[in-house]
């Protein structure tokens, strides 16, 4: 679960080391993009996102804007770019459980790839979280598979930081919720939500390879925390 979150979290801390960096795709080797996808849903807006991010090299590489007629599509509609993240994005309404995404490249090599969510949810009854004990939170949905992520991160009632646990246990059915981080947590009612994770190869790519992740979070569950 500790080494989970740390890869979540110093993957996070690389690419925004290089965020900002930005070059035009028709400047470097074609053979050289790295590709990243998401398909991301979020229960709480009921949006979902397709994303595409293409870097020079590697995953912590600069940052690649297409150059036409080089081009990225998600179910056969064409990504926009996001100049401000430097990533490509569309979101559609509701929930898109799969897709596809098509990556052209300016040698006109198509480079196709598939991924799709698996949803989870909150049970119909959950709680209290206790400071003096720990809880066990067992979700709806299917047990965790190889490369799969589970997280429930529950706001603080009093105002301050939330706090994020974590489960990739292949098989996994539930989260352990420590005593130690619920004791972090404000008294009072509060909200939560969970996040499946999962993180898979990519199918089809460039020599530098890349990564598609599916990620499916759940509208917001209220919780009450107790002493």
């Amino acid at each position: 679960m500790r080494i989970a979150a740390f890869l979540i979290i110093a993957i996070t801390f690389l690419t925004s080391l290089t965020g900002c960096l930005r070059e035009d795709s028709e400047n470097v080797n074609q053979d050289r993009i790295h590709t990243s996808y998401e398909l991301y849903y979020n229960g709480e807006e009921d949006v979902t996102y397709a994303r595409a991010t293409f870097r020079f090299g590697l995953l912590t590489g600069t940052k690649l804007q297409l150059t036409e007629p080089s081009e990225v599509l998600f179910n056969g509609t064409p990504l926009s770019f996001k100049s401000g993240q430097a990533y490509y994005e569309e979101d559609y309404a509701g929930l898109v459980n799969s897709g596809t995404f098509e990556f052209k490249d300016l040698n006109g090599n198509v480079y196709v790839n598939d991924v799709s969510l698996t949803s989870v949810s909150f049970p119909n009854t959950w709680g209290p979280l206790s400071h003096s004990s720990p809880y066990e939170l067992f979700w709806s949905g299917p047990a965790l598979s190889s490369n799969e992520t589970m997280s429930v991160t529950i706001s603080s009632a009093a105002g301050g930081a939330s706090n994020a646990f974590f489960e990739d246990a292949n098989s996994a059915v539930s989260i352990l919720l420590s005593t130690e981080q619920i004791s972090g947590l404000g008294l009072g009612t509060t909200s939560a939500f969970l996040e499946r994770t999962k993180r898979s190869s990519i199918q089809e790519a460039t020599n530098a390879g890349g990564e598609i992740s599916a990620k499916y979070r759940t509208g917001n569950s209220g919780v009450e925390i107790t002493e």
